[in-house]
């Protein structure tokens, strides 16, 4: 009978061991919910407090911009109407150089290029009209060997030939990086070879170029063709540079001058995109499905999910990127060791999430 009682109490013990723990979770299901709900009505209010409710046009250079993730999802997700934005792409653009140089020109009133290229044009035009807001991308350089090689490091790419899409492309000077952190001089250990994209794939298979360094969505396509049976060397998307920002969004110092409120809806806009997107991969996917050659829907998705998405560091946390980057190009010589790598990053980016409605209070000053 004693048994009998203690086998009823059992469950009545464990219904009261578990009824707080569920009630506690619930808790803190509601708790979580209710904390991001807060968080998100502040970040509401601070977008409120920093725009200027006004409606802008704006002139956007970005290279390949119609196969972007994010510039798609930015446009056709309503990030950018959302913040009372038109945007009107400049044609033209093939690199980041030629987006930098269409700002430059006042062709267009903001830029989209690789952190590296915007240092190079720097160091070329310290008095560059422009000012690095955000970073909106990490990068997704590949360095594709052929697998019958048998390159299994970085120093065996000695005496090799690595074929590049231009001599001054990011691609190139990422690689080159690494390439010296490994003791060897980038400009001699391998032969670069320049080619245009549609004959890279024909140097593979004929053997008349060993590698190739690229990025995405090319350099996705040519590591899973499989009758180029392609091996990936080295990528910028583990380790070390998986949390960096390889594009940078830069604004021109009139813009900030003149109207720092479209400046700062730009910034929002592109922040709320990349911060959609890793959520949201598979509705990302169905935006570019047949706006990258070559690629369909499904292949987009496995292409996203072996890249680090929603990397768009702004304020503080861009000016030590890009002094990473200046450090790192002092290691290819192109800028003196003596340089402050921290003030340089202060002088050529602006905090315009920093100050108050539209920009008022500084909005377009550097640092």
């Amino acid at each position: 009978m004693e048994e009998d009682n203690r086998a009823g109490q059992a469950p009545r013990l464990l219904r009261r061991a578990v009824v707080p723990l569920l009630v506690g979770a619930g808790c803190a299901v509601v708790g979580a919910q209710w904390l991001q709900s807060r968080q998100q009505a502040r970040i509401v209010r601070h977008d409120d407090e920093l725009l200027d409710g006004e409606p802008h046009d704006l002139t956007l250079s970005w290279p390949s911009a119609q196969a972007s993730t994010l510039y798609n999802v930015a446009l056709r997700q309503d990030f950018f109407s959302q913040y009372h934005l038109d945007v009107h792409l400049q044609p033209g653009a093939m690199t980041g150089r030629d987006a930098i140089a269409d700002l430059q020109a006042g062709r267009s009133m903001a830029a989209v290029a690789p952190v590296l290229s915007w240092l190079q044009a720097y160091q070329a035009n310290a008095d560059l009209p422009a000012r690095l807001v955000m970073g909106l991308q990490a990068g997704t350089f590949r360095l594709l060997v052929r697998r019958r090689l048998r390159i299994a490091k970085i120093e065996d790419l000695v005496g090799r030939r690595i074929a590049v899409l231009n001599a001054d492309m990011a691609d190139r000077l990422f690689f080159s990086v690494i390439l010296r952190r490994k003791g060897l001089n980038p400009d001699t250990a391998p032969n670069w070879v320049i080619l245009p994209p549609d004959q890279i794939d024909d140097a593979l298979a004929a053997g008349t170029v060993d590698a190739v360094a690229l990025h995405d969505p090319l350099a996705w396509q040519l590591l899973n063709n499989r009758a180029l049976d392609m091996v990936e060397l080295v990528n910028s998307v583990k380790g070390l540079y998986a949390e960096r920002t390889n594009l940078a969004l830069g604004v021109s110092t009139d813009l900030l001058d003149r109207t720092p409120g479209a400046a700062v809806a730009l910034v929002l806009a592109l922040s709320h995109a990349a911060r959609w997107l890793p959520e949201h991969m598979s509705e990302a996917a169905t935006l570019l499905d047949g706006r990258v050659a070559g690629m369909d829907q499904d292949t987009v998705l496995q292409m996203m999910r072996h890249e680090v998405l929603g990397i768009s560091p702004v304020g503080n946390d861009l000016k030590i990127q890009i002094a990473r980057y200046v450090d790192e190009l002092k290691l290819l010589g192109q800028f003196p060791d003596s340089l402050d790598s921290a003030g340089y990053a202060r002088r050529i980016s602006a905090d315009i999430l920093r100050h108050g409605r539209g920009g008022k209070g500084g909005a377009g000053q550097a640092g």
